[in-house]
């Protein structure tokens, strides 16, 4: 079969909801004429489908010619709804899994096909014509979204923002766009991170590009911008002890020059970056501002939090793993920057041949990149994505929290827990087929199936032979009532799967229409590969974090007991703590007189270069012969053995023996025995 199709004739025309229409207009008592006039239909084709006598085609479905597909129309939307369903949930399928699952469907269902056998799978033709007959429906490559993001960027911590958010804006009297800022950090390299697609010689196995080196040298920026479009002039942080202004040339105008180490934020430089950005906005205890930014540990020292309380910075951190949804700079600058600036160095590259992007060139190419990344439009942007202004906490849709939904368990039901409910999954098991269930699949049904409930249109795919027995049982059964068509694919009023009578045996046309009948329940991808979910928590998890006021007075209190915490106790305050290595007085003078006489005996390799003695230990404090960790410092009630040889000691855990063991003699003195 021909993979694209050149329509070449004008027949059927019309619209399948015209027809739908015309169709109920006729059974309400239209006459044929009239409803082909008023709805411009063919009268002969009006009237075929009104009588069911299409050998084909039901109701308002067109086909042309004898070639139908092989998964009838409800069980290809079926798949189709399956397969958007798992994108949501970041499970995309890709074409081996839609082809594989095409084969399944098939044989559950029993549905005859032309799939291979030997590889049970669908081929490239039918796949194409699949995403072809469903343009919804596109072949992409996905980024790579890690766990603790889909988990982090849920309901209840999005909701928890908004509501932090609007608190903080209405208590601190922050009611213009020009109050509201985002800082945020990025990384940028002298070697492209990525490289743009090129035109090469057809079947060449690989195609290559010039860069730098293997490995680019990393540069941290900072950006910050307001929710009016203003930015702030950014700062560059490179990897040096000492400042060199060769780095900065090229910089953007204003930039803060910054350097560590390691090239990273670290807190003094924090603490520097908020007063720059305070020289700018100039902010005070009477006109307040907001910076949002995410909860990095260099954001939360006491120094900073201090700094901006004095000066009226208000800063509010983003939920954690959220800030690839949340924040706007990553959702509108951050990536035309960092093509741009990919782009630049491809250029720098391209003119300066035989020469390499060093630290030397990264402001200056930076600086040409943040010139057409840094615009209002996308300051603009990037806040009106995120919701943050304006304010609309509605901003995310619904299928944007499924990849939380695969973590989102029920606890199990313990003596001190209560069991909690699970998230609502489309509920497309096999007892909702049975019962007539509506599943999550049947809210994307096409706008012409609606309000239309007397018709009874079968798929498109059933064949000459079907209708005709189809058309021969429905004339015998007059007694019978004729069913109303179920958009969903599903009969209301079904009770079992499918129900062989043991009089007589259906043959295979009669398989086929009772799975493909939109009326009759069939299996469908849900039911073959369930969409994953983890299993129970079996103990309670630490609830979301929604967003943290850092300058709150709580937090403010917490981080400065953090960092006490973290520095201690003043060394006059520590007292020196001694062990000691003995039981009783006996056995220490014991071991004394001992060690006394080992010293003699080796006084002159206890002599350095000057002849004086080396300074010895104390006797209460000896180290381990084998990790040297002194005893002062080991664990209570860790045990200890002297070496009768030589007289040292050691953990019984180091030594490898046992607490009972009396004539211990270490791995030393044995091997030069």
């Amino acid at each position: 079969m021909v993979r694209k199709y050149v329509r070449k004739t004008g027949r059927q025309n019309w619209e399948e909801d015209v027809m739908t229409i015309a169709l109920q207009e006729i059974k309400n008592g239209l006459p044929y004429k009239t409803a082909a006039r008023m709805y411009n239909l063919p009268l002969s084709t009006l009237k075929r489908r009104a009588k069911g006598k299409n050998k084909i085609a039901i109701g308002a479905s067109k086909i042309l010619g004898r070639f139908v597909t092989t998964l009838p129309k409800n069980i290809e939307d079926s798949l189709r709804d399956y397969a958007l369903h798992m994108e949501d949930r970041l499970f995309g399928l890709t074409k081996k899994d839609i082809c594989e699952m095409a084969y399944q469907l098939a044989d559950k269902n029993g549905i005859s096909n032309r799939f291979s056998k030997k590889k049970q799978s669908a081929g490239s033709t039918w796949f194409v014509s699949f995403l072809r007959r469903y343009p919804e429906l596109s072949f992409r490559t996905p980024e790579a979204t890690s766990a603790a993001r889909a988990r982090g960027f849920n309901k209840e911590a999005v909701a928890k923002f908004f509501a932090t958010l609007d608190t903080c804006t209405e208590k601190h009297n922050i009611t213009d766009p020009s109050q509201i800022y985002n800082m945020d950090e990025s990384g940028i390299q002298t070697v492209p991170s990525k490289l743009s697609k090129v035109v090469a010689h057809r079947g060449r196995k690989q195609v290559g590009a010039l860069t730098s080196a293997e490995r680019g040298q990393n540069v941290t920026v900072v950006l910050c911008m307001s929710a009016a479009g203003y930015f702030i002039p950014p700062a560059i942080i490179f990897p040096r002890k000492r400042r060199n202004e060769l780095l900065f040339s090229g910089a953007p105008i204003g930039t803060l020059k910054l350097q560590n180490e390691s090239g990273y934020m670290k807190t003094d430089l924090f603490l520097q970056y908020l007063k720059h950005f305070q020289k700018h906005v100039r902010s005070d205890l009477e006109n307040k501002v907001l910076l949002i930014l995410d909860g990095h540990g260099s954001h939360k020292s006491v120094e900073a939090i201090e700094y901006c309380r004095e000066h009226g910075i208000v800063l509010l951190c983003l939920p954690p793993h959220c800030t690839h949804k949340m924040q706007p700079l990553d959702v509108a600058v951050f990536s035309p920057l960092m093509s741009a600036y990919n782009e630049e160095v491809r250029l720098w590259m391209k003119n300066n041949p035989g020469k390499i992007v060093t630290l030397y060139n990264v402001s200056y190419l930076f600086g040409k990149a943040y010139r057409f990344s840094a615009t209002m439009n996308n300051a603009l942007s990037g806040f009106e994505k995120t919701g943050i202004w304006p304010f609309n906490p509605n901003i995310f849709p619904d299928w944007a929290f499924q990849p939380a939904a695969t973590t989102d368990r029920p606890m199990e039901n313990t003596d001190n827990q209560v069991e909690m409910e699970s998230p609502p999954e489309p509920d497309v098991s096999r007892s909702s087929i049975v019962h007539g269930e509506t599943a999550a699949m049947d809210t994307k049904k096409d706008g012409n199936q609606e309000n239309v409930e007397s018709l009874e249109p079968g798929p498109s795919s059933l064949p000459r032979k079907i209708e005709n027995r189809r058309r021969r049982k429905d004339s015998t059964s007059s007694d019978e009532t004729e069913d109303e068509w179920q958009p969903s694919g599903r009969s209301s009023d079904e009770v079992s799967i499918i129900s062989h009578d043991s009089s007589h045996e259906h043959d295979v046309a009669d398989t086929e229409l009772s799975k493909c009948n939109n009326s009759a329940p069939y299996f469908t991808p849900f039911d073959i590969s369930p969409p994953p979910i983890a299993p129970p928590q079996t103990r309670s998890v630490r609830p979301s974090q929604g967003a943290t006021i850092l300058t709150s007075t709580p937090n403010y209190t917490l981080t400065k007991d953090k960092a006490a915490l973290k520095k201690g106790v003043a060394k006059s305050q520590v007292k020196k703590v001694t062990k000691s290595l003995f039981d009783d007085d006996a056995e220490k003078n014991e071991w004394s007189r001992q060690v006394k006489k080992d010293k003699k005996a080796t006084a002159a390799s206890q002599v350095n270069e000057k002849g004086k003695k080396r300074k010895g230990k104390s006797d209460d404090d000896v180290p381990c012969l084998y990790c040297e960790e002194m005893f002062s410092a080991s664990r209570p009630k860790e045990k200890w053995s002297m070496c009768y040889s030589c007289k040292k000691w050691a953990h019984n855990m180091c030594a490898g023996i046992s607490d009972s063991k009396r004539d211990f003699i270490c791995d030393i003195c044995n091997t030069n025995a």
